[in-house]
């Protein structure tokens, strides 16, 4: 499903996404400085495969999506996926599309706004997520709004030539250090 919208400070903002933010997230997802990081997670990104994930986004009632915003423009996506409701528990991700913005704190942002959803509103228990470990800043956004390195998993993907390894991050309501 998609989650409803929610303002930030410093111009960011979560708002429900659209097709054309999907059709967004295909093209920003082929940039080599955007997706180093992403493996080998998407394959088919046509027309006709972003709108059948958009669909079963829109109805999925395991995760919650949002595109992100910075000064009104569609920049990137964030949610919480694999939502188990029995043991409150869900996986976090965020994607920034726009590289001309890296180190805006606009990731940081996002990521304390979908926290603080998942405890406020979805009283969520527990969110985890895997983030390659050489990725600082995606680490660090999450690490601002209480994730703690639970693992690392070595040489988890093959990716231009070379073996990453994802950092294994988790968040409870307790280590979250601001209240939104």
């Amino acid at each position: 499903m998609f989650g409803p919208r929610i303002e930030g400070r410093t111009g960011v903002s979560l708002i429900p996404p659209t097709l054309e933010h999907f059709n967004l997230h295909a093209r920003w997802m082929m940039e080599p400085e955007v997706g180093r990081f992403w493996g080998p997670r998407f394959g088919d990104v046509t027309p006709e495969r972003q709108e059948e994930r958009f669909k079963k986004a829109g109805t999925d009632q395991t995760q919650i999506q949002w595109t992100i915003v910075y000064e009104k423009q569609p920049v990137g996506f964030t949610g919480i996926f694999d939502i188990n409701w029995v043991n409150r528990d869900g996986e976090s991700g965020i994607f920034i599309g726009r590289h001309d913005l890296y180190g805006r704190g606009i990731a940081s942002e996002a990521v304390r706004l979908r926290t603080s959803f998942a405890w406020n509103e979805l009283r969520l228990h527990r969110v985890h997520n895997w983030i390659a470990h050489a990725n600082r800043g995606s680490r660090r956004a999450n690490e601002k709004s209480g994730y703690r390195q639970m693992g690392l998993f070595k040489r988890s993907y093959f990716r231009s030539g070379e073996w990453y390894d994802e950092w294994l991050g988790e968040a409870f309501p307790e280590t979250f250090p601001d209240k939104v």
